[in-house]
C-alpha cells in the first residue's frame, strides 16, 4: 500500500511529496521536495524560449510553480506578471542545460523548479545507489509501449522513456526516420518536414521532397534569398554554418543545416541538385542543375574545376551529361561560373544572354548578378541546394537525367 504526504509552508513555498512503498532492503524510499522563494532561483527580464509545453493564467508566480510541480514534464517556468492571460508558461528544459534558449524578455521572470530528494531517514538521494520514486510513471506517460523510468536528478527530466529506434522525444511521441527515402519506404507520400534519427547525432528535422514528378527523393540542405545572400557568400559547404535549422517551419530565405547533418545525409544520398524559387514555383527545370555526388565532393575546397552534370540549365543555355566550371574556394560559397565555363575547357557555355562575369547557384558576387537568371531575378529570389537518391521500387537508377 502506498502513502503520500504533503508538507506546505506559507513563508516560503515548500512542498514535499513523500512516497512510502513496500520495497526490498536494498531499495530506498524517496521524499521529493519542491522549494520556491520570491527573488531566488530567478532570472529577471528573461524567459526560456522554444521549450514551452503549457500556458496558464495565474495570480502569482507561486501558483505557476505549483502548476509546474504537478506536471511531470515541467522543469522550469516563465512568469509575466503584467499579462492578464497566459502569464504562466511551463518549460520542459532548464537554463543550465539550454543556456542558449534563455532570451531577454522585458518584464518576464524565469524560475527553475527546485527539486530536492532524500531517502528514508533524511539522507540525500544518491543516483545509482537509491531507487527514485516520484510517481511520474504512474500511469505510464510513454507512448509506443515504451518503459518509463522515474528520475530524481534535479538537472534532468523527471522521467525517461526507453524509446525504440523508430521513435524519439520525451514520451516517444515523434516518429523518426533514417532518411527521406526511409520515410517514403515507411508510408510517407507527401513532401514536408520529417524527423531524422541516426543514433550518432541529435535527432533533427529536414525538408523532404517526396511528391514531385521526379523519380528522386530529395533532402533540402540550404535555401537563401538574394537579399540575404551576404550571410552565405563566404560560407563554403566545408564550414559548419547552421542557420534556423531547428525551426518547425522552413525559412526559405534563410536556412542551412550544420556540417555534421549534411555529412550524414550525404552518406544516404547519390545526387546533388540546385533549384531556384522552389518555395514559390515548385520544381522547375529552367535554371536547374543536377549531378551525381561521386563527381562532386561538397566537403572539399577547389577552384575552377570542370565537374560533370547530368543536366544543367542557365537562362536557356542547357546541356546534359556535360561539364561546367565549378568553384568552392575557402572564402566563397559553392557556385557555377557560367561566364568562364567554356573558356576553361568545360562543355557548358553560359555566355549567351549572360551578365558580366556572372556567377550562378551560390556565390552571387557584387556586380555579377543577372536578373534573367531565376535564382537572382529579384531580391526575394531563392536558391536551394539538395541531396537526393533515386527511388523507384524494382527499377535500377537511370544512367542519365530523367527529365520531367
Amino acid at each position: 500500500m502506498n502513502r503520500i504526504s504533503f508538507i506546505i509552508s506559507v513563508a516560503a513555498l515548500r512542498m514535499a511529496l513523500c512516497f512510502v512503498n513496500v520495497l526490498t532492503e536494498e531499495q530506498k524510499v524517496v521524499c521529493q521536495k519542491f522549494r520556491f522563494e520570491m527573488g531566488k532561483n530567478v532570472v529577471d527580464d528573461h524567459a526560456l524560449d522554444g521549450h514551452v509545453i503549457e500556458r496558464y493564467t495565474v495570480k502569482t508566480a507561486a501558483q505557476c510553480q505549483m502548476m509546474c510541480r504537478d506536471n511531470c514534464l515541467c522543469l522550469s517556468i516563465n512568469y509575466v506578471s503584467s499579462l492578464q492571460e497566459n502569464n504562466c508558461e511551463l518549460n520542459d528544459a532548464v537554463k543550465r542545460k539550454k543556456p542558449e534558449a534563455l532570451k531577454f524578455k522585458s518584464g518576464a521572470q524565469y524560475y527553475d523548479l527546485v527539486r530536492m530528494h532524500s531517502v528514508e531517514g533524511g539522507r540525500p538521494y544518491v543516483k545509482g545507489k537509491d531507487v527514485c520514486v516520484n510517481r511520474c510513471c504512474q500511469p505510464n506517460p510513454c507512448f509506443q509501449g515504451a518503459e518509463c523510468v522515474e528520475n530524481c536528478d534535479p538537472d534532468d527530466a523527471r522521467f525517461t522513456c526507453s524509446c525504440s529506434a523508430r521513435y524519439t522525444g520525451q514520451r516517444c511521441e515523434h516518429r523518426c526516420y533514417k532518411s527521406c527515402k526511409d520515410a517514403k519506404e515507411n508510408g510517407i507520400w507527401q513532401s514536408g518536414r520529417y524527423l531524422i534519427c541516426n543514433g550518432e547525432i541529435e535527432p533533427f528535422y529536414v525538408y523532404c521532397e517526396i511528391g514531385s514528378s521526379s523519380s528522386f527523393i530529395w533532402t533540402l540542405l540550404q535555401s537563401f534569398a538574394i537579399d540575404r545572400q551576404l550571410q552565405f557568400s563566404s560560407q563554403p559547404f566545408t564550414n559548419s554554418f547552421p542557420v534556423r535549422d531547428n525551426l518547425l517551419e522552413i525559412d526559405w530565405g534563410l536556412y542551412r543545416l550544420s556540417l555534421a547533418r549534411m555529412k550524414y545525409l550525404a552518406e544516404q544520398s547519390t545526387h546533388l541538385r540546385v533549384t531556384c524559387n522552389y518555395n514559390t514555383d515548385g520544381l522547375q527545370y529552367t535554371d536547374y542543375a543536377q549531378a551525381e555526388l561521386e563527381h562532386h565532393n561538397l566537403f572539399a575546397t577547389f577552384n575552377n574545376k570542370c565537374r560533370i552534370y547530368e543536366h544543367i540549365a542557365i537562362r536557356g543555355n542547357e546541356c546534359r551529361n556535360c561539364t561546367a566550371l565549378t568553384n568552392q574556394p575557402t572564402d566563397h560559397a559553392w557556385h557555377i561560373d557560367s561566364y568562364l565555363s567554356s573558356a576553361n575547357g568545360c562543355n557548358f557555355d553560359g555566355r549567351p544572354g549572360m551578365g558580366k562575369s556572372e556567377h550562378n547557384f551560390g556565390w552571387y558576387a557584387h556586380g555579377r548578378v543577372n536578373t534573367d537568371h531565376r535564382c537572382s531575378s529579384s531580391p526575394m529570389s531563392t536558391t536551394q541546394h539538395w541531396f537526393g537518391i533515386f527511388y523507384f521500387p524494382g527499377i535500377n537508377r537511370p544512367q542519365s537525367f530523367p527529365g520531367k
